[in-house]
């Protein structure tokens, strides 16, 4: 098969970079390309490879020749959790929808054949999904987090949660439906945090108004992409009944000052990533599954057919 694709990968570490570099890939690409934009990687998937200028100075760009089964085949491992830290994670499924669902509203129905390649990507991972188990007894971190949260405070405690991405609207939305806490949402987009609110039932702001959001919060979620820290002591002054602190951040959103405070209970992204690792062992089994799975549906013959349907 013709190697007609191009998927490529951009490694910047610099978070708030890296999503500056994302959203002028979804503004500026003049030919279809998906673009998929996570804490862990930003890679693209379409018929043309990018230039330099899309990799800054911080930044490593390898693009690379894919046939249509490869492209298949990478899209679908990444959106079943197998090239994820966490086995199976459940948001990366989420994240590869959205991504698809961006390049659907960019360029429409420009490159059918492409469109249904990634549509066949996502229809793959499910299935690796259910018939293997792998995600069986992962909870994802938006869950874990909002039930860390609701065994920790009263009923009535304030939640801030800061950002509107992936993560943030998985904790707000899972408070919103299983519990009575009041959610205010602050983003540095304050569109994003209204909508988000408004879906919980709560407040928002933007992060020029942080400050009292946090003041008057018993609990904090933080999940940006910022490069550097949000929040500090001064965000947070001490209360009577202490704070939780559930810091998202990849690094950190709070200051190391915040990370110390003995008023103040601090979970971190790792500390809610290890409540995540459990069953390891049975889930690299379910994963051996999703794989060959994924593998059998992407041989030259089975994709050529199916694509031919």
């Amino acid at each position: 098969m013709v190697a007609s694709l191009i998927a490529c990968d951009i490694r910047i570490p610099e978070p708030a970079l890296r999503e500056e570099t994302a959203r002028r890939l979804r503004m500026d690409c003049a030919q279809p390309v998906l673009v998929l934009n996570t804490c862990q990687r930003l890679e693209t998937f379409g018929r043309v490879g990018l230039t330099e200028e899309f990799a800054s100075d911080q930044g490593v760009l390898e693009c690379r020749a894919s046939c249509e089964r490869q492209m298949v085949r990478r899209l679908a491992r990444i959106a079943a959790g197998l090239e994820s830290r966490i086995l199976g994670e459940l948001e990366i499924l989420g994240q590869v929808r959205q991504a698809y669902k961006e390049f659907t509203v960019r360029f429409g129905k420009d490159d059918p054949k492409l469109d249904r390649l990634f549509q066949d990507a996502l229809a793959l991972a499910r299935k690796a999904r259910r018939e293997s188990g792998i995600d069986q007894n992962v909870t994802g971190l938006a869950a874990l987090t909002a039930r860390k949260i609701m065994a920790s405070v009263p009923e009535d405690a304030t939640v801030t949660i800061v950002g509107s991405g992936s993560l943030a609207k998985g904790v707000a939305r899972y408070l919103g439906k299983r519990s009575k806490l009041p959610v205010h949402v602050s983003s540095r987009c304050p569109e994003n945090a209204m909508k988000l609110a408004m879906e919980v039932g709560g407040f928002s702001s933007g992060l020029d108004e942080l400050a009292p959001m946090l003041r008057d919060a018993r609990v904090i979620v933080s999940a940006t992409a910022a490069p550097h820290p949000l929040i500090f002591s001064g965000h947070v002054p001490a209360r009577a009944e202490g704070r939780l602190i559930v810091d998202l951040g990849e690094p950190p959103d709070c200051a190391e000052e915040v990370r110390n405070r003995a008023d103040i209970e601090y979970v971190g992204l790792l500390d809610i990533e290890a409540l995540a690792q459990t069953n390891t062992a049975e889930r690299r089994e379910r994963a051996k599954i999703a794989e060959q799975i994924i593998e059998a549906a992407t041989s030259p013959c089975h994709l050529a057919d199916a694509l031919e349907a």
